[in-house]
């Protein structure tokens, strides 16, 4: 059951690759530079996502059955992928976010309403507001985050359902690990790798429950579903099992550090801290609950957590 991975080259591809070739998959991996910008034992091709005709070539050349397309971002560039696709793969995986919830609207002051309080599923309702990302001012046509203008998942998933071949969509947490380019818990890693004697965390932020994955357990979790009957035309959300306050992640890292200082909750809204999470409505959490994928796989996390923050801590000394 060969296997095409598009946006081989980022942060999440390769690992999917990694646990799709230990499981006996032929994988091949697909990005737009000559040359893989990671080790895997993925064949790499170097090929344009935004040339489906180019792509259904290499479909058809390697004689793909399952296509993994990691960068689904924005709808205009990805319907005429899923067009060139449709009826010639046995499996379309989309990888989409967490992003796509009500609470993600609320949590960035986008919207109005009531939250929900406990762990949303595949069935909880989504934003009610599109682009989540544009702001009032368009974005210069030479800046590089020029697409997050249009970046919506929810018109993609929806795109997706329509297809004759099956389809899989996967809402992704906030993945941390090594290659984490918005070096999600440097708030906490960096301190104390400096030795800082305390750690100031404003309150709202201390109490914040959200949720996340190890790269290494997210990548593992979306290749259990390649070719397999059970995924087909299936939501799943990829969630670690139990999400917890950022101060208890901050005490774990802690831990994992060996860090002696004091953590120090503040009210104090002119602080540094407070003032950058300003914008985010922090009463809202963002927990995703991910109980469906690990009871129809019979998945559990490939890493376990010590080892997940150990080289969350090697990879951000490295910086």
């Amino acid at each position: 059951m060969p296997v095409l991975i598009i946006g081989f080259n980022g942060f999440v591809g390769p690992s999917i690759a990694r646990h799709a070739c230990a499981q006996g998959r032929e994988v091949f991996g697909m990005g737009r530079s000559p040359q893989p910008n990671s080790v895997s034992n993925a064949i790499y091709v170097a090929g344009d996502r935004s040339n489906p005709n180019q792509v259904r070539q290499i479909v058809l050349e390697r004689k793909i059955d399952v296509v993994v397309d990691v960068i689904p971002m924005v709808i205009a560039n990805t319907q005429p992928l899923l067009d060139c696709l449709d009826g010639v793969i046995d499996q379309y995986v989309m990888i989409s976010s967490s992003d796509v919830y009500s609470n993600y609207e609320l949590l960035h002051r986008r919207a109005s309403g009531n939250a929900i309080p406990d762990a949303v599923d595949e069935d909880s309702p989504l934003r009610s507001t599109a682009y989540p990302y544009r702001d009032d001012k368009p974005r210069s046509t030479d800046d590089p985050d020029k697409y997050m203008d249009d970046y919506d998942k929810i018109p993609i998933e929806t795109a997706a359902r329509q297809l004759s071949s099956a389809w899989t969509i996967l809402r992704l947490p906030m993945v941390y690990g090594p290659g984490d380019k918005q070096r999600r818990f440097r708030w906490a890693i960096a301190p104390m790798m400096r030795d800082q004697e305390v750690l100031v965390v404003p309150r709202m932020w201390a109490n914040w429950q959200s949720t996340y994955g190890y790269i290494e357990n997210v990548g593992a979790a979306i290749a259990v579903t390649l070719g397999h009957k059970q995924a087909q035309n299936q939501v799943f959300n990829v969630a670690e099992e139990t999400p917890i306050s950022q101060l208890a992640w901050a005490q774990k890292f802690a831990k994992i550090t060996d860090w002696r200082g004091g953590i120090e909750v503040t009210d104090d809204p002119d602080d540094p801290f407070a003032t950058r999470i300003s914008g985010l409505d922090l009463k809202v959490p963002f927990k995703i609950k991910g109980d469906k994928l690990r009871q129809t796989f019979g998945f559990s996390d490939v890493v376990d957590e010590p080892i997940a923050l150990e080289r969350t801590v090697a990879s951000e000394a490295s910086k």
